[in-house]
Order: C-alpha cells, then structure tokens, then sequence
C-alpha cells in the first residue's frame, strides 16, 4: 500500500512541475572562447595633462590643429582588417560610460562634437605579427570652453570568429578595445547640473518600467553617481516602487535614462503592474562623492490605452497562474480520494 500511496504521489507531483516550467526552453551549450589577437597602445602626446593615465588627456588651445597617434598590434599567424572610429561619450542605462556608437544625434547643449573634429583611416590592414602606427588628425575649434569634451578611439577587428553550437545557434564573442580622448581648454571647474527632463512607463524584453530622463546639460563627468528613486501616486505619501543604484557616471552633455522596474521577470512580482493614473516620481541624486546634491520629482500619467498596450507587449500571466495552483488543488484532492478509496476497499 505504501508503495502505490508514494506512486501516486510522484504522479501529482511530476505534473505540478510539468504546469509550472516555461515553455521558452534555452539549451546551454559549451563554446570553446577565441583568443584575443590583437591590442592598442597609445603614443602619449607632449599637452598630456596627466601622464600616468593610460589615455588621451589633453590641454588645447582654440584652432589648435593636432595628431595623436596609436599602434595596433596584430600577434596573430594571420593578417587582420581593423575598424577604427572615433565616438563621443555616452551614459547607458547601467550609469556606466559608453564609446561604441558613432553619428548618435547631438544633443541641444552640445556645443562641439568631437567625431567631427577627426580625421582618421577608417579601416587598418596590420600583417600578422607586426604593429601598425595609426594617425588621428584633430582640428580644435576656434572658440574657448570650459569642461571637457569626452570620446573614444573604437577599434573593433573584422570578421571576427562565430562559434556554432550543436543546434546550429551561432554565438559571436566580439572584442572591441576603446582608447578613451579627454579635451580641455582649461582645468577650471565646471558646475555640475541635472535636470530631471520627463518620467514615463515603458517596456523592453518582458521588463515594465518607470523611466527617468535625466539630462547632464553641462560639459563636465559626473562621477560615483548614486540615485535613491520610488514612485507613489500623485498627492500620495505611500511607495509603489522604489530602486537605488550606485557607483554610477554621467557623462559630459548627454542623456541618461534611469529604468526602476515595476515588475520581475520571474518570482513574486513578474506580474505587478502600475494601474492607469497620475504618479510622482521622485530622485535623490548624490555625485562627486556626495559633493553635489539634487532632490528630483516629475509627475507622469498612465493612460488607459497605454496601459492596455503594455499589458499586450507583456502578457499578465497571473490568470494562468491561478489555473495552475486550481488544478494542482484538484489533483492532490483527486490523489487523496483515490487513496482513500484504496485503503477502504483494502480493509
């Protein structure tokens, strides 16, 4: 009896693990990691502010015009093409300092653009086994400025090697190296200024959330930037959301957005949602080391539609939820009637 009391209940229980896995199955695969075949040095400049810094850390002087230099080193047993551009600073989500997009649009404030003071081979062929000296010709502007203007040198080898795995999904393992470029005119201070531009909710891969545009409107590195950020309803004390990160930058005359999730893409809260209503959003901004200071709020409004298009881009599953744990009730009561029934036929 013992035995077919503990078959039965394998049986309820495979099924409860059967009704709660994921349909979206990914398969692991072992892919074997190219070695990386290549570096860059740079060729430090006579106006290197500071020296013992690994990158391009100029004083200029208005219509300067300028060369820097830097090698590719190709330590590969073949030839290789390189693709070199030079990018302004960006901030991505994570407040962490971006070089990889080149021609992104300016923003209102900024007043030069460094990608379009270069001048540079776009591609570089090195032979194996040798380096290759690279030229990057930079015009200065004729007016004067404070702060700094912040970009890097992306060199990112061609073709580089995909790796297929059994079922024929080819992974890349891409490397890039960037050789960072800071300009100033001068080294005088610039007062740092965030501006809390709009709150909105939106979504991205299964992830609901309230998004913050901060703008650094000023050409100065806001650095271990940490941000204490919830959200109520308006006229509202109580806490619907609320996040906080640290160690974060922003770079000079660019735009960051700050995302603090609304729901998780699994456990408890995969399914919470904001309902349509008007919300205040509200920031703490620590920068500089707890130099500077700012207490942010913007209000923003979740429409009716909006809220019904984000609940299409990211179905709620609580529903099926309920199903589930419905039909895990019925089985363990089905399971207990079936045991019951045996153990009295068996007297």
């Amino acid at each position: 009896m013992k035995k077919r009391i503990l078959i039965a209940l394998l049986f309820i229980t495979s099924i409860f693990i059967f009704l709660d896995m994921n349909t979206d199955k990914i398969d692991a695969a072992q892919t074997s990691t190219p070695m990386v075949n290549y570096s860059i040095s740079p060729e430090m400049a006579g106006n290197q502010i500071n020296k013992n810094l690994g990158y391009y850390d100029l004083k200029v002087s208005p219509n300067q015009k300028e060369d820097i230099k830097f090698k590719i080193n190709n330590v590969d047993s073949s030839s290789h093409t390189y693709t070199v551009s030079i990018n302004r600073a960006n901030t991505d989500s994570n407040g962490v300092i971006d070089y990889d997009d080149h021609g992104t649009p300016m923003e209102s404030h900024l007043k030069y653009d460094l990608e379009k003071m270069a001048t540079y081979p776009k591609k570089v062929t090195v032979p194996a086994k040798s380096s290759k000296e690279v030229t990057v010709s930079l015009q200065f502007p004729n007016g004067k400025f404070s702060g700094e203007l912040l970009g890097g040198i992306l060199v990112d080898e061609d073709n580089q090697v995909s790796t297929k795995t059994a079922k024929g999904l080819s992974l890349k393992n891409k490397y890039q190296y960037v050789l960072g470029i800071q300009i100033q005119q001068n080294t005088d201070l610039v007062n740092p200024n965030l501006k809390f531009i709009k709150a909105s909710e939106k979504s991205n891969n299964g992830q609901i959330f309230v998004d913050a545009d901060i703008d650094n409107d000023v050409p100065t590195l806001e650095k271990n930037v940490s941000i204490d950020a919830r959200v109520t309803r308006k006229n509202s004390s109580k806490t619907v959301i609320t996040a906080d990160k640290e160690n974060m930058s922003i770079a000079p005359d660019t735009y960051f957005d700050y995302p603090v999730n609304v729901n998780s893409l699994m456990g408890a809260n995969r399914n919470r949602r904001l309902k349509p209503g008007t919300y205040t959003m509200y920031l703490d901004v620590k920068a500089n080391g707890g130099k500077n200071l700012w207490n942010l709020q913007r209000n923003f409004t979740i429409s009716k539609g909006q809220n019904k298009k984000l609940n299409k881009a990211v179905p709620n599953n609580s529903k099926s939820t309920l199903y589930v744990i419905g039909a895990i009730v019925l089985l363990l009561i089905i399971g207990s009637v079936v045991i019951f029934t045996y153990r009295k036929n068996k007297k």
